[in-house]
């Protein structure tokens, strides 16, 4: 942290005196993992501290003037007349002493917060990381590699990689695995990681077999992981209480009060329409983001790898240096290529701006001639309309092909696993299995086995595979397929540790979308239930009351703007509604795309033709 040199020496001595009294700010430091000393920290804590300090100064002298220009304060009498300079002085003092206690409390518990945030997502990884130790020492890869491996895949392994990252570069820097193994397990913010690796120091210093102690622990960690998801469920059935009773009943409270006022003469419309408008949004994307935070949910991106590669260069003709070509033709091959490709390729490797195009096109079309033509807002539905529906399909369709790919990557692995301890090769195993294979992966097996003929590694097709597939259960079967395959020819045993743990997770995974589907009936229940009593508000009370002659208590009700507010509270409930169905029904907001687009189509024909 940035800090004056003299107040990191003065930290350095008082520490050297006496070692005990920051021993536990130490420990969150290092288990944070932060790229800083604790003299530096407390130097920079207290730098930052006293800068607060000073913007709390200045903000109570602010504070003081606007007091004295708005009340006419001049002095105070509490006994004792106190002037409008002492008011002044004690305002500011005591504003940038709170401004520094803040300060310096969030910065001394910003390392703990840290650390208790990594230990969470080093526990969520360290299943899928003892599964990978354990298919890549049945591939005979050995176990400092395997620990470089899960350091190097972040994308993966989550933090639990920047600690086999410490032990990886302890090793480096002349450590025993052991040694580095010890340091990390004494500084980790995971108990679990903790345990873990004392008791992995144990079989390794003892000679026992590292393949049954990674294999048990295997086994119990997914038996933890069936608590996990109860625990889950049980979380989620919470939020989505809250969720219903702040943004679902709230609302209808608010438009009963908001009728009542209305017959009093109140002028509560706009008071409310700014409640729909920042607390409802506000709110409803609050409670949503801790569904999500809390969502066992899978990566969609890829990591880095790299391809070497060799530059050659030959003559191969006596013609000077140098080359033509069409600007025009370049042109026009570079959008025939961005047009074709949406087409050509396979729905879950397409980007989506690539068919951007496709999803634009029609409603812009639709708009531009039927504008003028049709009233505004049925033009306006009806070219939402034209985009939302391809875009639901594709969205809907590719999660539905990576489904499938996922379901029968298992299988083929097995016979993948099957062909190897047979005695083939795996490019000969592929071979094989592309001419009898039938479903989403025949293509990719069919485009690997090409490019092997081709000339290209088998590990080098796979990571293409893993790139093309954007899948969690892919990245971490094919990645202890690839290590496997560069450790050994004989990878029977990783094939079948890969095959089984990408069934427990498709397993797993299944099980819990369908516990959460509960979710989304409810949450389609109570906007319908929205919908009813706001129908009813409308057709009886509204229009009864509006019936009513005016008298000095009940006024004159403008039903059509009532009824506007209903509509654009209904609106955003619609919105807010499909999203919170596709976090806690499915896990992802794309997912929620889909019942946007249904529930505001039902509230704008319920509105446009029912009421």
């Amino acid at each position: 942290m940035i800090a004056p040199n003299f107040m990191k020496r003065y930290f350095r001595d008082k520490i050297e005196a006496n070692p005990n009294r920051f021993a536990d700010l130490d420990k969150a430091i290092e288990s944070a993992r932060l790229r800083t000393t604790t003299p530096e920290f407390l130097a920079g804590s207290l730098f930052f501290s006293l800068i607060a300090m000073l913007l709390g100064v200045f903000v109570g002298i602010v504070l003081s003037l606007l007091l004295r220009s708005t009340f006419g304060i001049e002095y105070i009498n509490l006994g004792v007349v106190l002037e409008f300079w002492k008011i002044q002085i004690a305002l500011s003092l005591i504003i940038s002493l709170i401004f520094f206690g803040f300060t310096r409390y969030l910065l001394l518990s910003y390392p703990y917060y840290v650390a208790s945030s990594r230990s969470g997502k080093i526990d969520s990884a360290l299943p899928h990381a003892v599964n990978m130790l354990l298919g890549m020492a049945k591939g005979n890869v050995p176990m400092i590699s395997a620990i470089k491996f899960i350091a190097e895949n972040k994308h993966l392994f989550s933090e639990l990689s920047v600690e086999f990252e410490k032990i990886a570069v302890l090793v480096e820097m002349g450590r025993d695995l052991e040694s580095a193994m010890k340091f990390v397990a004494e500084t980790t913010p995971s108990e679990k990681l903790r345990i873990f690796l004392e008791n992995f120091i144990d079989v390794y210093r003892g000679g026992g077999n590292v393949l049954d102690y990674l294999k048990a622990k295997s086994e119990q960690f997914f038996s933890e992981k069936e608590r996990l998801y109860t625990l889950y469920s049980e979380s989620m059935q919470i939020i989505a209480e809250i969720y219903l009773a702040l943004f679902i009943v709230a609302p209808l409270f608010f438009l009963i009060v908001l009728v009542v006022f209305n017959m009093i003469g109140s002028a509560s419309l706009g008071l409310y329409r700014i409640f729909a408008y920042t607390l409802l949004p506000m709110g409803s994307l609050i409670v949503l983001w801790l569904a999500y935070s809390s969502t066992a949910r899978e990566s969609r991106g890829i990591g880095k790898f790299e391809v070497e590669q060799e530059e050659i260069l030959a003559r191969t003709t006596e013609k000077p240096a140098g080359f033509k070509f069409s600007k025009l033709r370049r042109t026009f091959n570079k959008i025939k290529s961005f047009l074709t490709y949406p087409i050509l390729e396979m729905p879950y490797v397409v980007k989506f701006k690539y068919v951007l195009f496709y999803l634009l096109l029609p409603p812009i079309a639709f708009f531009l001639i039927f504008y003028g033509r049709m009233e505004f807002d049925y033009l306006v539905f009806t070219t939402l309309l034209a985009f939302g529906l391809p875009t639901v399909f594709f969205v809907e369709y590719r999660e539905r092909l990576l489904r499938k790919a996922e379901k029968e990557l298992p299988d083929f692995l097995k016979q993948l696993a099957s062909l190897n301890e047979a005695g083939l090769n795996v490019v000969e195993a592929l071979k094989n299995i592309s001419d009898t294979e039938a479903g989403v992966l025949s293509k990719e097996i069919r485009t690997i086995k090409r490019r092997l003929e081709w000339g290209e590694l088998v590990t080098s097709a796979f990571v293409r595979l893993e790139r093309r597939i954007r899948s969690s259960v892919f990245q971490k079967a094919i990645s202890m397929l690839v290590k496997a395959i560069e450790a050994s020819p004989s990878i029977r045993e990783a094939l079948i540790v890969a095959s089984n743990f990408s069934e427990l997770e498709i397993e797993m995974r299944n099980r819990l979308r369908d516990m959460m589907s509960t979710y989304i009936i409810i949450i389609y229940l109570a906007f319908g239930v929205f919908l009813y009593t706001a129908y009813v508000l409308i057709k009886n009370m509204l229009s009864m009351f509006a019936s009513i002659e005016i008298t000095q208590i009940a006024t004159a009700i403008d039903l059509a703007d009532l009824e506007n507010v209903f509509m654009e509270t209904s609106f955003l409930v619609a919105v807010f509604s499909g999203l919170a169905a596709g976090v806690m029904g499915e896990g992802r907001v794309e997912a929620g795309l889909k019942h946007i687009f249904l529930l505001v189509a039902i509230t704008y024909v319920f509105f446009k033709f029912v009421v």
